[in-house]
């Protein structure tokens, strides 16, 4: 078990520390910088600290979870907390010498946008959440054969499906991420990361099935709850993971690295600088005039809510109740070996 601890603070290390550098190269920890700044002095010096603290963050907490000086939950959670604030004091440092500096003085800001994803957008491959559907109908035989008591894994495999299809819907109508600066070379780039996306989220809510389906046979006695089982159970997601890592590597963040399609010139404009409608660190976003309901986050790759419109209050009002619901048990999530 230490060696699983172990492996999780490593995961955690590799997951902070690989941000910076999937990140755009405009978007520094989350700070706006017209492209030009990418190689100041202070954003160099501010990724040589972080890269520092969180190897030696990895190095204390794997020298706390050996000698056992305090328990790995409570570990694994100091460091994530002690690399975001990490992350926070690299976010100020840059955005105060942007202010101090100014770095947009006589910039020539615009925004850009690809009419062509209202036109023909891209849509999900619907075809690929077949698995996902199947699986839940398997799981659902298997019990009614077996005179299963309890149908919670189902429950949980048919939210799986409603919410996949939802989120894909979403994704597929977010702002999307474009730079003034190179606006086909840009649009063309997020065209084929969004299609990945989709993919990748459709398939692996069939991921998520499948292992929800060995977790009902377990649960209703149709096979032993052994190791090799249990294994092979989580292999569907562990192959969804891995899946997932090796499309954020290559495409970066918002899709940044991905091929060129084309020479297009660089335009003579930099993207505007938003940063006064984001807030800790580029993770929340909140601008009443942007009719966004999601947008790209700064830090990560993956979308958040623009906390300015009134329908994210909604759904986080939603998920808030189904929370209240579950800590108070009435509404059960599928638990193994009940």
């Amino acid at each position: 078990m230490i060696w699983l601890h172990l492996a999780l603070i490593a995961f955690i290390a590799a997951a902070f520390g690989s941000a910076p550098t999937l990140a755009r190269p405009t978007l520094p920890f989350g700070v706006r910088i017209p492209a030009g700044r990418s190689g100041e002095a202070v954003i160099l010096l501010a990724r040589r600290r972080y890269n520092r603290g969180i190897g030696l963050g990895a190095i204390v907490a794997c020298a706390v979870v050996l000698f056992d000086w305090l328990t790995p939950e409570v570990v694994v959670l100091a460091l994530a907390a002690v690399y975001s604030l990490l992350g926070g004091l690299a976010h100020r440092s840059i955005a105060a010498a942007k202010r101090e500096e100014g770095w947009y003085a006589g910039a020539r800001q615009a925004v850009s946008t690809d009419t062509s994803l209202r036109s023909d957008p891209i849509r999900p491959q619907w075809i690929l959440l077949t698995p996902a559907v199947v699986l839940a109908g398997a799981t659902v035989v298997s019990g009614w054969f077996t005179g299963a008591a309890g149908f919670s894994t189902v429950f949980a495999q048919v939210a799986v499906i409603v919410l996949t299809s939802l989120m894909a819907v979403a994704i597929a109508r977010a702002r999307p991420e474009i730079d003034a600066a190179q606006p086909a070379v840009s649009a063309s780039r997020y065209r084929e990361y969004l299609h990945g996306v989709l993919a990748l989220l459709l398939i692996s809510a069939g991921c998520v099935n499948a292992t929800l389906l060995v977790v009902s046979l377990q649960r209703w006695g149709v096979v032993e709850t052994t190791v090799p089982v249990t294994i092979v159970a989580y292999l569907p997601l562990a192959a969804a993971f891995i899946a997932w890592l090796g499309f954020t590597v290559r495409t970066g963040d918002a899709g940044h690295r991905l091929p060129r399609a084309g020479d297009e010139p660089e335009t003579r404009y930099e993207q505007r600088d938003d940063d006064r409608h984001w807030y800790a660190a580029g993770m929340v976003y909140l601008n009443r005039n942007d009719p966004a309901l999601l947008v790209h986050r700064r830090v990560g790759t993956y979308w958040t809510l623009n906390l300015g419109h009134p329908i994210a209050w909604v759904v986080l009002a939603v998920v808030a109740v189904a929370g209240v619901l579950t800590a108070l048990g009435i509404v059960t999530l599928p638990e193994k070996g009940t």
